[in-house]
């Protein structure tokens, strides 16, 4: 069975979550930090941001928004809507999401798919495909959420952005969506059929037994739902029981709670993956007066007990929110003398090998963080940043990395029973016979995590694996631990309360 992924689709106009069928007729349904609280707390996968009119007014929130939801939610953020440059991409996964998806520029220019990839990884590029039915098994692709006609055939679209480098196609039936009328299968079918993409499918679904539908489609990856969750016609939970006898749905502990609204649920506080965050997220702060002066505070501080480092493309902002919320003390480093006087280092990244290895040597950040390695002060790479700690990757040519590790980076291996790039979440198998250190505690059932990339490291010495995930025919290395040195190929910050463990297990290791 494939993994699926249950996704809350949320759309942006302003300041608010809105919903509308057929992409008209809006109505306001909410705060967007308030629903992407609940969501979480009942169980989602994923959250899908989609700002409705960005382009048609040449602005976008969506930055702000990420940012503030990005602080509180620990699971993967997706977000788009009026992206037009490479700037636009780089400000949003800044802000703390994990993917970028884009419609309109690339309709204008396909080239802006292919740009994007290779700076940020086709992992963290999004197609967005908004359909709408000409007749039947024919569909064009709209613009501008759903206002304005391409003039380009949905499935020949589909395909062309997958040559171009996309990693993920996210497809809204126009037709459908929100009408809770059921999902359209003939698109679905088709477009699954099309690509060997990770596959998002939206639009349409109302209740349980739309689910039915889905049962001998496995080409999809994720479903995104909006009008049922928002109007509580099904609960995640609900939705996830109805799928998990096709599919392989992420397990979580939930309880009811007799305060909650009937289709309401919260995670079980009492089980020990799910203490961290929660308790402090309660009394976080959820208002920041805005970015740059957030930054600048943090620039300014001298001593740091973990320093995060900035190098151009990796998604800090997440993995300090993650660790503020295990109350580590935690700053983004930008200088060899900030890294210098960090305690402990982790190396977070999402994008291309070269790009990063590029935005270490631009930040004169190489030497500062070899020596401190050779030191014996722990570092943990994350994503990217695990890749980078190799001797070399062969993503887009041949690159030297930092050779702390002795080993290769190489591309995952293609079949029929996959999707490239691995996106989503998938379970690990740990290795017990190692002294663990980062994966310590855990237990036998928490092993899932999320995962997104297209290139996996591999250790000479694979003695120093502490876990491995099993994808198709890929037995990748998850996690890594040599000496002072760790890595994750997983996103222990975008992993929920399992993810918060292993990053407290980090920080609590004796330097």
């Amino acid at each position: 069975m494939k993994n699926l992924r249950v996704i809350s689709r949320l759309d942006i106009k302003g300041s608010n979550v809105i919903k509308g069928i057929q992409f008209e007729a809006l109505r306001v349904i909410g705060n967007p930090k308030d629903l992407a609280r609940k969501y979480y707390k009942d169980g989602i996968d994923e959250i899908i941001y989609v700002d409705t009119v960005a382009n048609l007014y040449n602005r976008s929130k969506i930055v702000d928004i990420v940012y503030e939801a990005s602080r509180n939610i620990s699971i993967p953020l997706t977000a788009g809507g009026g992206v037009r440059t490479l700037k636009d991409i780089e400000e949003i996964l800044n802000a703390g999401a994990d993917k970028v998806f884009i419609n309109t520029q690339a309709t204008k220019s396909p080239k802006f798919i292919k740009e994007a990839a290779k700076i940020f990884g086709s992992q963290c590029i999004v197609l967005s495909v908004e359909a709408k039915n000409l007749k039947k098994n024919k569909w064009e692709a709209y613009t501008d959420s759903g206002r304005e006609p391409s003039g380009l055939d949905v499935l020949d679209w589909i395909k062309k952005a997958e040559d171009l480098g996309a990693g993920e196609i996210f497809l809204t039936s126009i037709d459908r969506d929100g009408t809770k009328k059921g999902l359209d299968i003939d698109l679905i079918k088709a477009a699954s059929n099309k690509t060997s993409l990770s596959l998002v499918v939206s639009g349409g679904y109302g209740e349980i037994q739309h689910l039915n539908e889905l049962k001998n489609i496995q080409n999809i990856n994720g479903l995104a739902i909006g009008s049922a969750f928002h109007y509580e016609k099904s609960s995640i939970l609900e939705v996830k029981n109805s799928l998990k006898n096709n599919f392989v749905i992420r397990k979580l502990n939930i309880k009811k709670n007799r305060n909650e609204k009937k289709g309401s649920s919260v995670l079980d506080l009492k089980v020990d993956y799910n203490k961290y965050s929660f308790r402090q997220m309660g009394n976080a702060s959820l208002k920041v007066k805005n970015q740059k002066e957030s930054l600048f505070r943090i620039k300014k501080k001298k001593q740091f007990k973990i320093g995060v480092i900035n190098y151009g493309i990796n998604n800090l902002q997440s993995v300090v929110n993650a660790l503020n919320k295990i109350k580590a003390r935690a700053s983004w480093v930008n200088t060899p003398e900030e890294i210098m006087n960090s305690e402990k280092i982790i190396l977070p990244g999402i994008g291309a090998f070269n790009e990063g290895m590029k935005g270490l040597k631009k930040n004169n950040l190489i030497n500062a963080l070899k020596q401190k390695v050779n030191e014996g002060t722990p570092i943990l790479g994350i994503c990217l940043g695990m890749q980078l700690l190799f001797s070399e990757s062969f993503e887009f040519g041949k690159y030297r990395g930092l050779n702390l590790i002795k080993g290769k980076v190489i591309s995952l291996k293609k079949n029929k029973e996959i999707k490239i790039p691995h996106i989503g979440w998938s379970q690990t198998t740990i290795n017990k016979r190692l002294n663990q250190n980062i994966l310590k505690n855990l237990k036998d059932n928490e092993n899932y995590f999320y995962f997104v990339h297209l290139y996996m490291a591999v250790p000479f010495n694979k003695k120093i694996i502490s876990s491995e995930t099993n994808y198709g025919k890929n037995k990748i290395c998850s996690s890594i631990q040599y000496k002072n040195i760790f890595g994750t190929q997983f996103h222990p910050e975008k992993s929920g309360e399992i993810g918060a463990k292993v990053l407290k297990n980090f920080v609590d290791i004796k330097i």
